[in-house]
């Protein structure tokens, strides 16, 4: 079988991805797809300021076809889409209505910025060095499966994750320094189902970023993945993630979340940006049409707990009717109130469940959090910890000052509106002395219900903290 048959086949397998949030060549901008008040999805928006707001560019062009993939150009102002009939189209001003051209055709929903103005690549297949005018194709010497995602990097560099088909449910991590004439296979993934896999190259040379749908899991390399490290997992709330794309600074990630539900009455877009390769971001909602969106989310006052200690469970779900919840994740519901308690009589780890309907019972959305609970006999333990003198969280209620009194090493402080938002994020990069004070300014911070959850070295706790002006 010759190359460009091969081609032809593998593109073929790939034609129902999409791709739908890209990076800028400036710092802060983005481009991604969303809904408007009349196109239910594939408006193009553009944001200059990391995604806090966006300007709809196109609401026409889309529909009457369907958008297969977007990516921005090195050139400033420079974005191309194509649809689901292959056509590939390009804008010099932003993705405005009125300035695509047509470029080509035969192009697949599946493209790539060139780190050089004027190159763009389908896939690892092959790539064009003229706006998308004339294509070149690539070797692929040592490639094998189907292909499932793919990425360019810096200095010729492309990755390339591929699925055996009829093989053990394994994705496999090749590298190419040859601008995809060679492939040399680096790492492998066991997943045990397909889905959403998302990659994209970083700020740094040999920075990726993998997102997987199924796991629910984002992961980071900074050696062209040959390691990966763990940085976050979506599982509560159980975040519709479409998309992700590295930024133009160290250490930064964009995600596209998108909300449609109820026959498309709530429409709703948030851009997740991070500074910290995925392990906090800042939410931002930059598209907000009709009711604010449904979601299963919780939050427990204390996770580390002695056998026959009660727990307090707090409910941070949006528009729910009814509450199941399920303490130990073993199918059966233990309760059925807002926030309820629970006692666990054994040691070990707990994962929590909650799932959260409407009215006439429909199924709304569930949230779980693995391993969450974690009761040990600490009376005996030799690094004792008591609960009730760890932490002492002053005055409740608060005006313009909180101040947090413990005598543990507190790494994270997290901090939720009532409706499970991270609203602000506080590190700690030394160890604390003892019985130290922390303050932390609550001025900025409307009127109302918040949950400050603390993370020390081995465990957390939740206090809920009312503000008053």
């Amino acid at each position: 079988m010759n190359n460009l048959v091969l081609i032809l086949l593998l593109l073929s397998s790939i034609v129902t991805y999409s791709q739908e949030i890209t990076r800028g060549p400036e710092p802060g901008e983005i481009y991604f797809l969303g809904p408007t008040a009349t196109v239910l999805h594939d408006a193009f928006y553009y944001s200059t300021d990391f995604g806090e707001s966006a300007v709809c560019q196109d609401s026409v062009s889309c529909t009457t076809t369907i958008i297969g993939a977007i990516i921005a150009d090195k050139t400033s102002g420079g974005l191309y889409y194509n649809n689901i009939s292959e056509a590939l189209y390009y804008s010099e001003d932003h993705g405005k209505y009125g300035t695509w051209e047509q470029k080509n055709s035969g192009i697949a929903n599946v493209l790539h910025a060139g780190v050089l103005e004027g190159h763009i690549y389908n896939g690892p297949f092959i790539h064009s060095e003229d706006y998308g005018s004339s294509f070149i194709t690539h070797q692929l010497n040592n490639y094998f499966g189907i292909w499932m995602e793919s990425e360019i990097g810096y200095a010729d560099k492309g990755y390339v994750i591929t699925y055996e088909l009829g093989g053990n449910d394994t994705l496999y991590f090749s590298v190419s320094y040859d601008n995809f004439e060679n492939l040399e296979l680096v790492n492998k993934f066991l997943e045990g189902e397909l889905g959403l896999h998302d990659l994209s190259y970083g700020y740094n040379d040999g920075d990726l970023y993998y997102y997987n749908s199924v796991k629910k899991e984002l992961l980071y390399t900074d050696n062209d993945g040959y390691a990966w490290v763990r940085k976050n997992t979506f599982f509560c709330p159980n975040l519709p993630i479409l998309g992700i794309t590295g930024g133009r600074q160290d250490g930064e990630l964009y995600m596209l979340v998108e909300y449609l539900q109820m026959a498309g009455l709530r429409r709703h877009t948030y851009i997740y940006h991070s500074l910290d390769h995925g392990e906090t971001f800042t939410v931002y909602h930059p598209v907000a049409i009709g009711p604010d969106p449904i979601y299963a989310n919780f939050i427990a006052e204390d996770t580390l707990v002695e056998p026959g200690d009660t727990v307090q469970f707090f409910d941070l779900s949006n528009d729910a009717e009814t509450w199941q919840w399920d303490f130990d994740n073993d199918g059966t519901i233990d309760s059925y109130e807002q926030n309820p308690t629970y006692i666990y009589q054994d040691t070990g780890y707990y994962t929590v469940k909650l799932s959260i309907f409407g009215v006439g019972g429909v199924v709304y959305d569930y949230g779980i959090r693995y391993d969450y609970i974690h009761v040990d006999d600490l009376t005996s333990s030799e690094n004792r910890i008591s609960l009730e003198n760890s932490i002492k969280v002053y005055p409740i209620p608060t005006n313009n000052n909180l101040t947090i009194k413990t005598v543990k090493e507190i790494k994270k402080i997290s901090i939720y509106n009532s409706n499970g938002d991270i609203i602000k994020t506080v590190k700690y990069n030394k160890p604390n002395s003892q019985e130290s004070k922390l303050l932390i300014s609550t001025s900025d911070f409307d009127t109302g219900v918040y949950y400050f959850k603390i993370d020390f070295q081995n465990y957390s706790e939740t206090k809920k903290i009312i503000i008053t002006h």
